[in-house]
């Protein structure tokens, strides 16, 4: 059975123009994501779901194989897991042999590792009963009982409405946000999760029993404006001095 990585790419992006191949290190953003699923021990295809003509030729200049996606999928609103169930099943029809997992990894971030894929892999695989794995930051300052909202009239208020949180942070439970690293989901988990969608959030895709791989860092670590890319810029730096 193969494990494989699916990259989810789309085109027409609003965010940042061209946030998936736009230049970090030297590189289009996506290649990064594509070189770490090569060097990971576990990995035996890398597919790119995508529309994008540009984003295609990157792919395949970067030896992944290309599924292109239908246009109902690449809208700015399309679902990302009826994205990820299509391209899984394109996946499984162009290497014609059952496929064990998929990790799901994003054009639009640079700090993908080849380390955290495997463990993804390794973890997922480690019980019967665990479905998949993601890697996820721990909130702190970020906790959902610190978050406000603008009311009407433009003024800040809880958007927790009628609960006062205590000021103290560490009385909270634990909160988890996913991190923009590695997705590994069980193609059958995935497939029935087509129809149960029992996965945490609106991580719909990953089944029930999804276990965390904590990283430590403060927010998401994708691209979507020019300030994200310089933190690109200086995490690769950092990455690849220690290396």
């Amino acid at each position: 059975m193969k494990n494989i990585v699916l990259l989810t790419a789309k085109g027409g992006n609003r965010s940042i123009e061209d946030k998936n191949i736009v230049n970090i290190g030297g590189k289009p953003s996506m290649a990064w994501s594509i070189e770490a699923a090569k060097k990971a021990e576990y990995i035996d295809e890398i597919f790119v779901t995508t529309e994008d003509a540009k984003i295609m030729e990157v792919a395949k200049d970067y030896g992944a194989e290309v599924i292109e996606r239908p246009e109902e999928l690449s809208q700015p609103f399309s679902n990302h897991g009826d994205v990820i169930i299509h391209g899984a099943k394109e996946a499984a029809k162009k290497i014609n042999e059952d496929i064990q997992t998929v990790t799901v990894l994003l054009g639009n971030t640079v700090m993908t590792v080849s380390e955290d894929i495997d463990e993804a892999i390794e973890k997922t695989l480690s019980k019967d009963s665990i479905d998949s794995c993601m890697t996820v930051w721990k909130a702190q300052d970020d906790h959902p009982k610190r978050a406000m909202v603008k009311n009407n009239e433009g003024y800040l208020e809880s958007y927790l409405q009628g609960e006062t949180p205590d000021t103290n942070r560490q009385s909270y439970k634990d909160v988890y946000f996913y991190d923009q690293g590695p997705w590994t989901v069980r193609m059958s988990s995935l497939l029935r999760s087509e129809k149960t969608k029992e996965g945490p959030g609106p991580w719909w895709w990953m089944g029930k029993n999804c276990m965390p791989i904590e990283r430590i860092w403060v927010t998401g670590r994708d691209t979507h404006s020019n300030f994200d890319v310089s933190i690109s810029e200086w995490w690769l730096k950092k990455y690849l001095e220690s290396k």
